[in-house]
Order: C-alpha cells, then sequence, then structure tokens
C-alpha cells in the first residue's frame, strides 16, 4: 500500500505513540556559459568549447532497513518492522485539537527502533527509522539522538524495497539536524526526492499538552538543531520531533 507525499504529517502522528545546525548548504551555482557571436570568415578561429559532462543521474537506493549503527553513541540495533494504524487508536490530547478521524500512524515498539514494512509515496531514496527517546520515563534507544553532531557516521544495512536485493552494510554521513513539529516534520521529511540515498532517524523531543517537559535536554537540541517550527516553539499543542538526515558517502 503506497501513501501520497501528502500525507506524511498525518502519518507523523506515530509522534502520539514515542511518548514515551545545520541545514544542507546550497549548491554552488555553476557560473552560466557566455554565448559568443559566430566569427566572420576573416577572424581567427578559436578553440572550440569542450563538450559539456552530462549530470549523473541520482543513485535510487529505497532502503528497508534491519540493522541501524551509529558509532559515536554506541548503537548497534536491530531495526523491527512498523505498521500503519488508525491514529484515533490513541486517545486525544486534553486541551489540544484532535487528529482527523481519517489519519494514521504507524506503531512504535516499546524497546527499539521501527521502519515502515510498507513503502510509502514521497519517501523513495530515503530509509526512515524511529523510536522511542523515553519510554515510561526511561530513555530509549535513541535518547542519544541528542548528541549526534555533522560528519558523525550512521551505518545501515536491509533490503531493497523494489527488487528485494541485499543491502549490505552502507555508510551514511550526518549532514542535517532538525527540531520540528509534526507539520513540519511531514513537510521536511516527504520533500523532493534527495540525490544520494538518504537515512532519516526520528525522535520525540517534547509530548503535545499542558505541563509536559521536554524528553530530551532542551539546551543541547536548541544549541544544535535548525529549528524549522512555524509559530511559538512553547506552544503546548505543537508536539516536538528531533530528525537527524545522512546522506550516503
Amino acid at each position: 500500500m503506497l501513501r501520497r507525499a501528502a500525507g506524511l504529517p498525518a502519518l507523523l502522528l506515530l509522534a502520539f505513540a514515542l511518548g514515551c545546525t545545520a541545514a544542507d548548504a546550497p549548491a554552488a551555482e555553476t557560473p552560466a556559459v557566455a554565448r559568443t557571436a559566430t566569427p566572420n570568415a576573416t577572424a581567427t578561429p578559436t578553440a572550440s568549447s569542450p563538450t559539456p559532462t552530462p549530470t549523473p543521474a541520482p543513485e535510487r537506493l529505497d532502503i528497508r532497513a534491519s540493522r541501524l549503527a551509529i558509532p559515536s553513541l554506541g548503537i548497534d540495533a536491530p531495526v523491527q518492522d512498523s505498521r500503519i494504524i488508525p491514529a484515533s487508536t490513541y486517545p486525544p490530547t486534553p486541551g489540544c485539537p484532535a487528529p482527523p478521524p481519517d489519519e494514521e500512524t504507524f506503531t512504535v515498539p516499546n524497546q527499539g527502533i521501527a521502519t515502515p514494512i510498507e513503502a510509502i509515496d514521497g519517501l523513495e531514496n530515503r530509509s526512515w527509522i524511529f523510536g522511542h527517546s523515553r519510554w515510561q520515563n526511561t530513555p530509549g534507544l535513541l535518547y542519544s539522538l541528542q548528541d549526534i553532531n555533522l560528519g558523525d557516521e550512521v551505518f545501515v544495512e536491509g533490503t531493497e524495497r523494489t527488487s528485494g536485493a541485499r543491502v549490505p552494510r552502507r555508510r551514511f554521513v550526518v549532514d542535517g539536524i532538525y527540531l520540528t513539529d509534526i507539520d513540519s516534520g511531514g513537510t521536511l521529511v516527504g520533500g523532493e526526492m534527495p540525490a544520494k540515498p538518504t537515512v532519516i532517524l526520528q525522535t520525540s523531543v517534547r509530548e503535545d499538552g499542558g505541563g509536559k517537559a521536554w524528553l530530551l535536554d532542551q539546551q543541547k537540541v536548541t544549541a544544535k538543531a535548525r529549528n524549522l517550527i512555524e509559530g511559538d516553539v512553547n506552544d503546548r499543542c505543537k508536539y516536538l520531533l528531533l530528525f537527524v538526515f545522512a546522506r550516503a558517502s
């Protein structure tokens, strides 16, 4: 079953079950090649311009992860399967708008990390892995995600979703750390297909609802993550998320 990219913000409601700085630098513009007038018969011939090198096609690799390793954080763990369920499975947050009745979310294991079983339209060339930062006041596997830094290595193995071929341990390098809420997180995850295979790691930062403390260290997160939240980050009806992007090296 495929999901449209427009549905990603709704699917990111998995954050309700998780209770528990640096953006990509823009690519440098290539200067345009100036066109010259055609030389007349008496002009001295000039050397022909070199043939432009074709832009290589993006590498496409949709990994259904089975194992994740982040050496700098001491993480080396299997990745479990996550299934889509109705968002109404979880009770609405008192004092905050309830999600539409037809929205869906993902199951999240009490311990460990997970990835969607099915391919999702809008997540091409991405491997999306999520898990708890805390579960019942106990730090989860991704609690240490707040300590990751740009340039850290991430290793993923699994299978290619289309062909089913085995993907051996593949190296990725962290190049983006983001603080979002559910809406801005959906936009971030479901953006234009990346030119290189990408791993997306997600965990919860703060649950929605009155009087909720941050699940991660607020100072650490805000110091290193780019804030993509529109509006007031202290709005208690915003469920806050941490995303880490790592590109294939």
